[in-house]
């Protein structure tokens, strides 16, 4: 057998088990259940809770990033004269970099988005409520 007739076989054997491996168990009769009968239900006051979590995650995350940057600041002075003194200085400058972006993901599209879907819910929590009331008063 030669080797490209082997990588074939192997191949296709490793696919088989692939696709043999994703196959689902069962789909619930309700698409709209989960497994164990919960059912997702949010609204606004849910909403603002997580973005208040994510925020709070957020401020601790920078308040930890400012300590160990004050404490890891004090290295590159000590390294004058080494070759590794300018490394260090780029690595500082790619960490605040790397820093900024999550806090800035953290802050628009978590929290951000959080609230934003909050106050979608909230107004449409209240178009609901008046056209109940609405629908009552006929």
């Amino acid at each position: 057998m030669s080797f490209d007739e082997m990588w074939g076989q192997a191949r296709t054997t490793a696919a088989a088990r692939q696709h043999s491996s994703m196959q689902l168990n069962h789909i619930p009769a309700d698409p709209g259940e989960a497994a164990d009968g919960k059912k997702l239900v949010t609204d606004a006051g849910f909403l603002r809770h997580r973005a208040k979590s994510a925020d709070t995650a957020r401020t601790d995350f920078v308040k930890t990033d400012d300590a160990a940057t004050k404490e890891t600041g004090q290295v590159a002075g000590s390294l004058k004269g080494f070759k590794s003194g300018p490394a260090f200085t780029t690595f500082m400058t790619r960490w605040r970099g790397q820093v900024d972006y999550v806090e800035n993901l953290l802050k628009n599209d978590i929290v951000g988005a959080l609230r934003t879907s909050a106050n979608e819910y909230a107004a449409r929590e209240q178009q609901e409520k008046a056209r109940h009331s609405s629908e009552r008063l006929k």
